[in-house]
């Protein structure tokens, strides 16, 4: 790690050719990160990732301005801006495939997720990878590119739960969800827990019976509705993510109805620690891991040639899981996740709405 690690600082902090937002943060810290960051416990000493400027600069401020050149090879995207305003994400191709396709591939092929069978995505495009990712996904598993449902997430969450216009909403998603389950035949459904949850109400038992694998994503899902969700679709194999624009996803390794699901960064590109949630401000708890088996305050690190992004921390708390072993081989190698939920109004809950 430390090697992948070098490189990408050397990138981001060359003096001529570097990242200038990284480069002022270099100055404004008076450190040499080249110098000083050689692992991940030297992450800290850069301080939180600064939330505003991932939503207000300009997408070259991220970039090494020795690749700005390779522009027509890049995909863009925002975070569905849940907290805050949406920030930016920034992926070279290759980049985009490490982020979210590599780490589906390895979890599905772990799941036994059907291949060769029509998908359906009901979910955000415009300016949410997420879209982009299921096409990606869909054709890696030797598919056609999905049929789909564009979801507005920006426009959901402006609905209060359970009013008039949020079920209006929410039935024309269906309606139109409905007529392609009728015309084709679905194999494998991506949507979100909540538009799944009503929409598998509808759909005809011959139907059901056709499809093979769920793919869960946008927000968190809680043991109950994965265990609805297998009742509903009993020959599905089923999969969650967790994860966003800006990093990509950790793909669901394991479940069970008592810890609920855990999730693992694919490869050494996405670093997830967990800090504690109390005691002092950010920059003292980000030097601190909770021993394995606690619970804290999700830190997001991506570590991209394109976009480097250090300390980001979310606003989800999640129990910290030790690199597991047995998914070694698939190349699952650092630490991950267990049952990671949203805190709101300083109380951890489910998350509602739509993505």
């Amino acid at each position: 790690m430390n090697v992948r690690i070098a490189h990408v600082i050397g990138l981001h902090f060359d003096r001529k050719h570097g990242s200038p937002y990284w480069l002022e943060r270099q100055d404004s810290l008076g450190l040499d990160a080249r110098r000083d960051i050689r692992s991940v416990a030297d992450f800290p000493k850069l301080g939180p990732m600064n939330e505003v400027a991932l939503a207000s600069r300009p997408i070259e401020d991220f970039i090494p301005r020795s690749l700005l050149h390779r522009r027509d090879e890049l995909f863009i995207g925002q975070t569905a801006g849940t907290l805050g305003r949406p920030k930016f994400g920034v992926h070279r191709r290759d980049e985009f495939q490490q982020a979210f396709v590599d780490p589906f591939l390895a979890a599905a092929n772990r799941a036994r997720f059907p291949r060769e069978l029509n998908w359906l995505f009901v979910g955000p495009s415009g300016p949410h990878i997420i879209g982009r990712a299921a096409s990606a996904c869909a054709r890696a598993m030797g598919s056609a590119d999905p049929f789909t449902i564009d979801l507005d997430p920006r426009w959901a969450k402006k609905l209060p739960s359970g009013t008039f216009a949020w079920r209006r909403y929410l039935e024309h998603v269906e309606e139109q969800a409905l007529a392609i389950v009728d015309a084709q035949q679905i194999g494998v459904i991506f949507s979100t827990p909540i538009v799944l949850e009503s929409l598998a109400k509808r759909i005809p038992p011959a139907k059901v019976q056709a499809i093979r694998g769920i793919h869960l994503g946008g927000i968190s899902v809680s043991p109950a509705q994965r265990e609805l969700f297998a009742r509903q679709f009993p020959r599905a194999a089923i999969l969650s993510g967790y994860g966003n624009s800006l990093f990509g996803v950790m793909p669901e390794l394991a479940f069970s109805p008592e810890t609920g699901f855990d999730y693992y960064p694919h490869g050494l590109r996405q670093i997830v620690r967990i800090v504690p949630a109390e005691g002092g401000d950010d920059r003292q708890r980000l030097g601190a891991d909770v021993p394995y088996g606690r619970r804290g305050q999700v830190v997001m690190s991506r570590l991209d040639e394109m976009q480097l992004i250090l300390n980001l921390m979310e606003r989800d708390h999640a129990e910290r899981l030790p690199p597991p072993a047995w998914a070694a081989a698939d190349g699952f190698v650092i630490d991950g996740v267990r049952d990671p939920r949203p805190i709101v109004n300083d109380t951890v809950k489910p998350a509602t709405g739509f993505y």
